[in-house]
C-alpha cells in the first residue's frame, strides 16, 4: 500500500454499524473514569510544579511546561467528552463538573466549546468547517504536502509563542452561549490568582498561563494532524500507548470511531472499534510518510464541499486543488 493511500483507509472501511441495543449500552453516561483521569491530569500537573518549585532553574521549568501543556490537552480532550454529555444524566451537574475541571481553568467555558465542536461534527470538511477556517486563517502552517521537519518546525515555533494566535482564534471562536458565563470565568481566575498570590505561590500561575499559549497549543496542534489533516473525513489512526499519551491523550485518536457515535465515551471507543472492525488503522509513522507524498492541498482546504462541487464522491486522500 502507497503512502498516500494509507490516507484513504476511512474511506474504503466497512459500513458494519452497532445495533440499537449495543449503542445504548456503549453510550451509557458514565461518570467514571472521566471524574479518575481528571483528577490524575491535575495531580500530573501538580507534580510538574513541585518539580519546578523544589528546584528551580531552567531545565526543570523546561520540564514543568511541558508536562502542564501536555496535561492541559489532556483537560481539553476530557473536556470535550463532557461537552457531549457523556459523563451524567444530570446535564447541568454534566457541564458544572466539565467547567470546573477541564474548561474554565483554559479559559474557555463548555458552552462555548459546545457551539464550536458540534458545528465541527455538523459540517466536517466542508466550508464551515470552524476547524478548516481556523486552518485557513494560519495559513501556509497547514499546506500539504507536509514532511516531519515542516511539522516539527511549527511544534516548536509554538514554544516560543508562535501560537498565541491560534489560542486567541480558539477563544474568539469558543463564545459562551450567555454573556453572563465571562463573569464565571473572569471571576475563577481572579480567585485562583488572588489565592495563589496570597499563598506565595505566583510562579505557578506564571508556569499555568505561559503554558497554556506554548506547549499547550504544541501538543494540539499535534493532536490535529491525526484527525481530519488531508482528508474530506476522519483519519483513522492507531498509536502506542507512549503516542497516545503525548499526541492524542484518553483515547482521542479514535476519532474516526468518535465522528461516527459521537454519544460513546472516549473509554469506549476501543471496544467500538474492535466491534466494528473494518481494515486496521493507519500507524503513525504511514501516516506522517503519507502526509510528505500527498498532493497539493492549501491549508484549510474544504475537500469534502469541493469534491461533491466537482460531482464527485467525497475522497479522503488529498486531492489536487487547481
Amino acid at each position: 500500500m502507497t503512502d498516500e493511500a494509507a490516507l484513504d483507509r476511512p474511506a474504503r472501511e466497512n459500513s458494519q454499524k452497532l445495533n440499537t441495543a449495543r449503542l445504548r449500552d456503549l453510550s451509557r453516561r458514565r461518570l467514571f473514569p472521566w471524574l479518575t483521569d481528571a483528577v490524575m491530569d491535575w495531580v500530573v500537573i501538580a507534580a510538574g510544579m513541585a518539580l519546578f518549585g523544589r528546584w528551580p532553574c531552567a531545565l526543570t521549568l523546561l520540564l514543568a511546561v511541558l508536562i502542564t501543556g501536555n496535561r492541559q490537552h489532556a483537560l481539553t480532550v476530557l473536556g470535550h467528552d463532557g461537552t457531549h454529555y457523556t459523563l451524567s444524566g444530570n446535564a447541568r451537574f454534566n457541564d458544572i463538573l466539565t467547567n470546573l475541571l477541564c474548561f474554565l481553568p483554559l479559559g474557555l467555558t463548555v458552552s462555548g466549546y459546545r457551539a464550536l465542536h458540534y458545528a465541527h461534527h455538523k459540517h466536517t470538511g466542508t466550508e464551515n468547517d470552524p476547524e478548516l477556517g481556523h486552518k485557513r486563517m494560519r495559513s501556509p502552517q497547514w499546506d500539504l504536502p507536509a514532511n516531519r521537519w515542516n511539522i516539527l518546525y511549527y511544534a516548536l515555533a509554538d514554544l516560543a509563542g508562535g501560537s498565541l494566535p491560534d489560542y486567541l482564534i480558539i477563544v474568539r471562536f469558543s463564545k459562551p452561549a450567555l454573556k453572563r458565563e465571562y463573569l464565571y470565568l473572569g471571576g475563577f481566575h481572579l480567585l485562583a490568582l488572588a489565592g495563589l498570590v496570597a499563598a506565595g505561590l505566583w510562579w505557578v500561575a506564571f508556569v499555568w498561563y505561559f503554558s497554556l499559549v506554548t506547549s499547550f497549543m504544541m501538543f494540539f496542534r499535534l493532536r490535529l494532524w491525526l484527525e481530519h489533516q488531508g482528508t474530506a473525513d476522519t483519519l483513522r489512526v492507531d498509536l502506542s500507548r507512549w503516542q497516545g499519551a503525548l499526541l492524542s491523550p484518553h483515547n482521542a485518536f479514535y476519532h474516526w470511531e468518535h465522528h461516527r457515535y459521537p454519544t460513546i465515551p472516549y473509554h469506549k471507543l476501543p471496544e467500538t472499534r474492535a466491534l466494528l472492525g473494518g481494515e486496521s488503522a493507519c500507524r503513525l509513522g504511514a501516516l506522517i510518510d503519507g502526509f510528505e507524498t500527498a498532493r497539493a492541498v492549501p491549508s484549510g482546504t474544504p475537500l469534502k464541499s469541493l469534491q461533491a462541487a466537482r460531482g464527485g464522491e467525497p475522497r479522503t486522500a488529498p486531492a489536487s486543488v487547481s
